[in-house]
C-alpha cells in the first residue's frame, strides 16, 4: 500500500522538524559507513552498509516526499518495508560476525541479502504488513544477546553493540507507541545516534573493556 502524502496531515512547522530530522538520519547514517565501515573486510562492509545506506537512501527520499513529491509515495513505502525486514536482518548478521570476530564470506552475504529479500517480498506478497513491525525489534533482542556474549568475553565493542541496540529499540518503542507528530524526530534522532555507536563498535573491535 503506497504512503499518503503528508502534507494535508501535518502544518508546516512539523513538515520542517520531520524533514530536518530526517535530513539529520540520512547524513549521519552515510557518513557513520564512509568513516567507521572502510576498512572492515569486503562482504562485512557490504552487509553493513546494505543496513546503513537504506537508512540514508529512504530518509533522503523521504525528505523529498515531505516536500511535496508524491510521486516518490510508493518507493518511500517500499523502502520503509525494506528497512524494517531486510535492513535489521543485516544489522543482526553484522554484529554477530563482529562479536565472534568472524570474516563474512561470499555465501554470508548473498544468504544475508537472499533470506532478507525473500522475508521483505513474502511480507508483501501475502500483505503481512503488520508482522514487518516484528521483525525489527526481534532482530534488536538477539542481537543485545549476542553482545551480551560479547560482554562476557570484556569486548569493549559489545558494549558499544549494547548501547546502539537499547537506543534503538527505544526510538522504535517510540515510533510504536507515540503519535507521528510527536515520535518522528525523536526516533530519527536515537537512529542516528544507535548508528554511530555501532560505527564506535566496529572501530574498537578487537579491544578490552578491562586489561
Amino acid at each position: 500500500m503506497p504512503f499518503r502524502s503528508p502534507v494535508p496531515e501535518y502544518p508546516a512547522f512539523f513538515m520542517i522538524l520531520h524533514s530536518l530530522s530526517e535530513l539529520i538520519l540520512s547524513v549521519t547514517a552515510f557518513a557513520v559507513f564512509l568513516i567507521f565501515f572502510q576498512k572492515q573486510p569486503i562482504y562485512g562492509r557490504l552487509i553493513w552498509g546494505v543496513f546503513l545506506i537504506t537508512i540514508s537512501i529512504t530518509s533522503l527520499l523521504t525528505v523529498f516526499w515531505y516536500l511535496g513529491l508524491e510521486v516518490l509515495s510508493p518507493v518511500v513505502g517500499s523502502l520503509r518495508r525494506l528497512e524494517d525486514t531486510l535492513g535489521p536482518l543485516c544489522m543482526l548478521v553484522g554484529t554477530w560476525l563482529l562479536v565472534s570476530h568472524l570474516i563474512a564470506t561470499r555465501f554470508t552475504f548473498w544468504a544475508t541479502i537472499g533470506t532478507g529479500t525473500g522475508l521483505f517480498l513474502g511480507l508483501a506478497w501475502f500483505r503481512l504488513n503488520p508482522l514487518v513491525q516484528v521483525v525489527q525489534p526481534l532482530c534488536i533482542v538477539i542481537a543485545l544477546l549476542i553482545a551480551c556474549y560479547g560482554l562476557l568475553q570484556r569486548q569493549k565493542s559489545a558494549l558499544w553493540v549494547v548501547i546502539a541496540m537499547t537506543i534503538l529499540a527505544l526510538s522504535a518503542k517510540l515510533r510504536l507507541g507515540l503519535s507521528p507528530s510527536a515520535a518522528h524526530d525523536p526516533y530519527h534522532l536515537l537512529v542516528a545516534v544507535s548508528a554511530f555507536c555501532l560505527g564506535k563498535a566496529v572501530q574498537t573491535e578487537g579491544r578490552l573493556l578491562f586489561k
